[in-house]
């Protein structure tokens, strides 16, 4: 029989996708109507891909990241659309059938580790808790040696001794990967990362990227990393969807996307990164604010923000469409915004 505390290696298959989002919106109804944070989004990810959602904060990434683990408050709901996992759609799940795929099948890295760690247990039980909950066939031996098979793994030195540790015994970089090891616990076929660097300083954020994108190469794991950053998307993803005001812009691969930008407001965002040895009196930015869920307005949601924008935009909604390798919502490649 193999070892149990053995770290399992799947086999990404590059002809199906892990994840599929089809045509996904999520509303709030309240007492003065419906907002709707998430309209018609779709994408895909494939075993052993990092898709990067990009966009500023309210365009809706995490709260695709929630409505995929079903994790929406409420009244949040799904209105409409479907999420499918590995072949089999979860979007109308019970909360209970949902409560045995999160941890299993999907892993979830959050921001701030120390949300996702109770500080009056050691990383060793919480681990082993983990383990044990989603494979009940293990003993508290075998999976305290998986325990530490995972942290071994993630780079924490000693791992034999600093399973018995507690999280405040971690410097911030050590518990994101005490974090990674709990999310890799029972080998998800599928992990949500929601801006898991941000709070790490630089030199710890390239560990943290590295690892993430070598763990994920290893398992076969797909991965969805949320984030603001197009620098962690440039070093980790191999594509990237940007997101504005609940809709999906833009999707193509990493290196399409960043050198190319085929919408407006992604090369808005490109312009804002400053440019290593370059001199500049101000830095660019994208003139006015992402709009409020219940201002959206009519035609292209970027059209008040966009100098290339025209009646066309103002009036019509455009689709994703192909653009070179990539795809883009925007009437400047449907023959102009007349």
């Amino acid at each position: 029989m193999d070892d149990p505390s053995r770290i399992v290696q799947a086999k990404a298959d590059p002809g199906h996708n892990c994840l599929e989002v089809r045509n996904l919106v999520v509303e709030f109804p309240n007492r003065h109507g419906t907002l709707r944070a998430l309209d018609d989004v779709s994408l895909s990810i494939r075993p052993g891909e990092i898709l990067g959602v990009v966009g500023e904060s309210g365009a809706g990434k995490s709260m695709t990241g929630l409505a995929i683990q079903g994790l929406l408050e409420r009244p949040g709901r799904i209105a409409s659309g479907e999420v499918w996992l590995e072949g089999r759609r979860i979007d109308g799940l019970s909360d209970r059938q949902m409560e045995k795929i999160r941890g299993k099948e999907i892993g979830a890295i959050f921001q701030d580790p120390l949300t996702s760690l109770n500080p009056l247990f050691s990383v060793g039980a919480q681990l082993v808790e983990t383990i044990r909950q989603h494979m009940p066939e293990l003993g508290k031996a075998a999976a305290r040696g998986r325990a530490i098979a995972l942290l071994k793994e993630v780079g924490i030195p000693a791992p034999e001794e600093r399973v018995d540790h507690f999280p405040h015994q971690f410097s911030g970089g050590m518990r994101q990967r005490v974090v990674i090891a709990l999310a890799l616990a029972v080998n998800p076929r599928l992990i949500i990362a929601d801006e898991p660097t941000t709070a790490l300083d630089v030199s710890i954020q390239a560990q943290i990227t590295g690892l993430l994108r070598r763990l994920c190469k290893e398992h076969g794991t797909a991965v969805m990393l949320v984030t603001h950053d197009m620098g962690v998307i440039a070093e980790t993803a191999d594509r990237v969807a940007v997101m504005y005001a609940g809709r999906l812009i833009e999707i193509g691969p990493v290196e399409t996307v960043l050198k190319s930008p085929a919408h407006p407001y992604t090369r808005g965002l490109m312009a804002s990164i400053p440019a290593l040895g370059a001199r500049v009196e101000h830095l660019h930015q994208i003139d006015g604010a992402m709009p409020r869920l219940n201002a959206i307005p009519p035609g292209c949601a970027f059209n008040p923000r966009c100098a290339a924008a025209g009646p066309r935009c103002r009036r019509d909604e455009p689709a994703l469409a192909p653009v070179g390798q990539g795809a883009a919502a925007c009437w400047l490649h449907e023959g102009g915004v007349a």
